[in-house]
């Protein structure tokens, strides 16, 4: 494991896949954060209103980002996908079983950028190529303890 400031770097690893309930979402990066907690809870308030049970944490897939726009699906584990009705922006999907590198920061997460320059760094050491979205797992956040210092979040690429 090695440490760049507040990243620990966790190498390979093997990211279990799961199902889950996701907000597609295309925002600014400087209102990600603001927009991701009030979809999160929204998303929370949706498996509760139709009985759904959850399994493991809650993700973000980026499935793209530029210096100013992040398009990311939000993401709460469930035990399975059973028929909805979902509106446009809903996705209940399979997050596939997936070999990943990935890096860890405990606290709150102010500078994702530092923590994909690292995975970026290891990709090059490794060779190896990125083959699926990029993602962010909320290990403790805000959901569960509004203590800062007490939050875990691990990014991770999918690599092949």
């Amino acid at each position: 494991m090695n440490s760049n400031k507040s990243f620990t770097y966790e190498g390979k690893q093997l990211h279990k896949g799961r199902y889950y309930l996701g907000k597609i979402l295309s925002t600014s990066k400087k209102n990600f954060d603001k927009i991701k907690n009030i979809e999160f809870r929204n998303l929370e308030k949706f498996i509760e209103t139709n009985k759904l049970s959850k399994q493991g944490e809650r993700f973000i897939i980026y499935t793209s980002q530029t210096e100013t726009k992040v398009q990311a699906i939000i993401a709460i584990p469930l035990k399975n996908c059973p028929e909805l009705d979902l509106s446009p922006k809903l996705v209940c999907n399979y997050f596939p079983k997936q070999d990943v590198i990935g890096v860890t920061y405990k606290e709150h997460l102010s500078n994702r950028e530092e923590g994909w320059k690292i995975l970026d760094k290891e990709l090059i050491k490794l060779n190896k190529k990125i083959f699926n979205a990029p993602f962010e797992v909320l290990w403790v956040d805000s959901s569960q303890t509004k203590d800062s210092s007490k939050w875990i979040t691990s990014l991770y690429y999918p690599i092949k």
